[in-house]
């Protein structure tokens, strides 16, 4: 009798101690989404707002992505005059704007500002203007999306690459799928300057497919190209999805 009864206590007893490891896990679980999902959101949008400050103090107010785009205007090859906020939708060509050369930036400060525009509508993918940070490290990504050192300046013959989390830190390309081809996506630079850059692809490839930041990486000859890339699919890094567009202003 006393084996028959201690036996179902021990495996009680073992149960439970499974049992409360289980619920131990699942609330260190939740605290890490809470962390990864809350808290790390909350310190990117206190740094985008302070990077907003700054520019707006350096280089101005960034316009308004509604209105026109560049093939309705006419700006991509007439090449008019800046505007009068200082902004410009000429080509990028250094006889006309100057030099295209990348202003000194320090790691983690803002270098330039994403706008997103679709014909008949405000935004596909953001409202808001996003600041990209210079640097794509793990730091500098905290900031906001960061551009990859390496490539080109924005409106520069080459390849303009940007990085950005797709969950955490803000997750500024949450809605990176949803870009279509033919969407422009607007970036000003550090001079005020107004690049118009028009989504011709979108990829999901390997994460060691540095091809992509290569100065041609379609091989279509474009004088200037803007590579986003974010991680794929959502809360995963298994893959990277890939966003190219071809700067046509």
């Amino acid at each position: 009798m006393t084996v028959t009864a201690t036996r179902p206590a021990t495996g009680l007893r073992v149960l439970r101690g499974v049992g409360w490891t289980l619920i131990g896990l699942g609330v260190l679980v939740g605290l890490y989404l809470v962390y990864a999902l809350g808290f790390t959101n909350l310190e990117t949008d206190r740094a985008q707002r302070s990077l907003e400050e700054s520019w707006a103090s350096a280089v101005g107010a960034v316009d308004d992505p509604r209105g026109p785009s560049a093939a309705e205007s006419g700006a991509g090859s007439t090449g008019e005059a800046a505007t009068a906020t200082g902004s410009q939708d000429g080509p990028a060509d250094g006889a006309e704007t100057g030099a295209l050369a990348p202003t000194a930036v320090a790691t983690g400060e803002a270098m330039a500002v994403l706008q997103f525009r679709r014909r008949g509508a405000p935004s596909p993918v953001t409202d808001e203007a996003i600041y990209v940070v210079e640097g794509a490290s793990v730091e500098a990504l905290k900031r906001g999306p960061g551009h990859y050192p390496e490539t080109a300046a924005p409106g520069a013959e080459g390849n303009f690459g940007v990085a950005g989390h797709r969950t955490t830190f803000g997750a500024p390309f949450y809605n990176l799928d949803e870009l279509e081809a033919r969407d422009e996506v607007l970036v000003t630079d550090r001079a005020g300057r107004r690049h118009t850059y028009r989504v011709v692809e979108t990829r999901i490839v390997r994460p060691d497919d540095s091809w992509v930041l290569a100065d041609d990486p379609l091989g279509t000859g474009a004088g200037g190209m803007l590579t986003l890339t974010t991680c794929h699919p959502r809360f995963s890094a298994a893959q990277r999805m890939i966003v190219f567009a071809e700067l046509v202003a």
